[in-house]
């Protein structure tokens, strides 16, 4: 009885229609399992074999181009899909941004499918090297990079609770460690369907053996933050409800009622930290306020101009009013403060007296409302969200595509360094906080750069910060996939440094990670009923670690190393590699 061999599984046919049509069903049903594996729904699990189909396609093509190009397409429309939540942002951006990704795609795929045919290499070790590669390329550059749906990313927790074990290994050399177990994972399924016995148990083996050392690591860190962790500072977080037509559009009744709302926020949040931990709580406790939600700017040159702007006579009724409004609230944040008596982190804007530079910033204000520190300015800016990179004829179209029109004032600068705060502490401890702005915690980079680079916190202290606020407005996003995507991408930063993070996000989603990337105290988002997003505080005792992550010491540096290994292995397989074995491949 004939028997197949494993040589002549899953061979594509040889006809040029059919095996288009093969290459796209492998693509399509990779990309399909992947938009399962994160948030939402985020089946994680499913992560583990996303990417078989399309490896296998990888080891079986006989057309590179094929290869590249079904790839590059159905990641494309992929990326489309997932980007969704962007679309009224900038449509036409996220078109632009679809197709550089899928090429990722693509070329990741056709050097790993290089390496298999040309050199002969096991898919266990081709596709960790080339797919990690990839990502960890596109999470730095071009323009800052961008890092969303990397294979760490699955795993990453973004519900309220639950914490992952593989997740854990990113304290190690940074989220793509994460992203490696589980592409040596899929690697070595590949190999157990397109290879002999042998080289498949081989490859089996050595994933098991990097699965079970990263569950059993993820385990050992796990029950090893009982004993390194201690109380911390109490953290009441604000979630407002502001619309993002509030902000592009603002009217003097709509500001009015937002601001207002955001006042009696503050209150409850106060009221809150005394019920639940008692009336001298307030000393070691902090209030945060999301990303830019007072919309004046709050430097004194700043408040100054908007009074001579609210007392010009020459302007009209409206603009006074207008400004009158904003220098009011400006003047009113201090004393909001000082009536709770408690120390408050507040989102405002930052310009001179003629209205240049702008910064994205967070002010510091103490118990009695005072200004104690110099604020801090957000240093990875958002492209077309607040600047637009390229020349200027680049920017000019940009901004005909936009929304916003021409006429959009793109003027932020960034900040230069991150700034450090003083927080009341339990025992009589100072403390030390760092506030990324935004999208800043999703960039592993920048966090790093706060918890562990420049002068040191403690004297000789590897840790300059003990925790994280994540000041961010989310309110330009409908739905919820962005904001759980974005909570997840925070827990690896909250891993990745052994810091815990407090999260105050206009629309949410709002609340406390733990260091080993455990949300907790999250308040829900959006209100199906309403069909809007809701407000609301949560406060929690926040627990400091000790620890000092690998990561934290070393960098993301060996992930240099990674991308020269993969283009060097690649440039090499394209050079000197064997010609096609076409009796095997489709």
């Amino acid at each position: 009885m004939p028997t197949v061999s494993h040589s002549s599984r899953f061979n594509f046919s040889t006809r040029r229609r059919q095996a288009r049509i093969q290459h796209l069903l492998a693509q399509g049903l990779t990309a399909g399992l992947l938009a399962l594996a994160f948030p939402q729904p985020g089946w994680s699990l499913l992560a583990w074999v996303a990417l078989v189909p399309a490896g296998i396609a990888a080891v079986r093509t006989r057309s590179w181009r094929r290869l590249f190009f079904t790839a590059a397409l159905v990641s494309a429309v992929w990326w489309g899909l997932m980007l969704r939540w962007m679309w009224p942002v900038t449509g036409p951006g996220v078109g632009v941004l679809a197709v550089y990704l899928g090429l990722n795609v693509g070329l990741a795929l056709l050097t790993a499918g290089a390496l298999v045919q040309k050199l002969r290499w096991p898919m266990v070790a081709a596709l960790p090297l080339c797919w990690v590669a990839v990502e960890a390329l596109r999470s730095v550059a071009p323009a800052g990079g961008f890092a969303w749906f990397t294979l760490a990313h699955s795993q990453a927790a973004w519900a309220d609770g639950s914490v992952g074990r593989v997740a854990q290994t990113a304290d190690l050399v940074g989220q793509h460690t994460v992203g490696l177990v589980v592409a040596v994972v899929n690697g070595a399924l590949i190999d157990l369907a397109t290879r002999r016995s042998a080289t498949a148990r081989l490859s089996l083996g050595v994933a098991g053996l990097l699965l079970a050392g990263a569950l059993g690591y993820g385990q050992w860190r796990l029950t090893q933050a009982t004993g390194t962790t201690g109380p911390g500072p109490v953290v009441a977080v604000v979630q407002t409800s502001v619309p993002h037509s509030n902000k592009l559009y603002p009217t003097v009744e709509g500001m009015t009622t937002d601001f207002n709302d955001l006042v009696a926020l503050h209150g409850e949040a106060v009221a809150e930290i005394g019920e639940r931990f008692g009336p001298d709580a307030a000393a070691r406790a902090a209030v945060v306020w999301p990303e830019t939600v007072v919309p004046a700017p709050l430097n004194p040159a700043a408040r100054a101009a908007l009074r001579a702007d609210a007392a010009d006579l020459t302007q009209t009724e409206g603009f006074r009013a207008y400004h009158g409004l904003r220098s009011q609230m400006a003047e009113l944040v201090p004393q909001i403060v000082a009536s709770g008596g408690v120390r408050t982190f507040v989102g405002a804007s930052f310009r001179g007296a003629d209205g240049r530079p702008r910064h994205n910033a967070v002010y510091a204000l103490d118990a009695g409302g005072a200004y104690a520190a110099a604020p801090y300015f957000k240093q990875h800016l958002v492209p077309v969200g607040e600047y637009v990179p390229g020349p200027g004829f680049v920017k000019g179209l940009v901004l005909k595509l936009s929304p916003y029109g021409e006429d959009h004032d793109y003027t932020i600068d960034p900040g230069t360094e991150p700034v450090v705060f003083d927080l009341p502490g339990p025992d009589g401890r100072t403390l030390r906080a760092a506030t990324p702005i935004c999208y800043e915690d999703a960039v592993a980079g920048v966090c790093r750069d706060m918890v562990y680079g420049g002068e040191r916190g403690h004297g000789d202290a590897p840790k300059r910060v003990d925790l994280l606020l994540n000041l961010t407005n989310d309110g330009w996003y409908p739905g919820l996939g962005q904001r759980r995507q974005q909570l997840g991408l925070a827990t690896l930063r909250c891993i990745e440094n052994r810091v815990p993070m407090a999260r105050s996000v206009n629309t949410g989603i709002s609340g406390f990670i733990d260091s080993s990337g455990r949300p907790h105290g999250l308040l829900e988002s959006y209100d199906p009923a309403a069909a809007a997003c809701t407000s609301g505080v949560s406060v929690a005792e926040l627990a400091t670690d000790s620890r000092v992550s690998p990561y934290g010491r070393i960098g993301g540096w060996p992930w240099v190393l990674f991308v020269l290994g993969a283009i060097g292995a690649g440039t090499f397989a394209g050079l000197f590699g064997r010609p096609l074995a076409r009796h095997r491949i489709a």
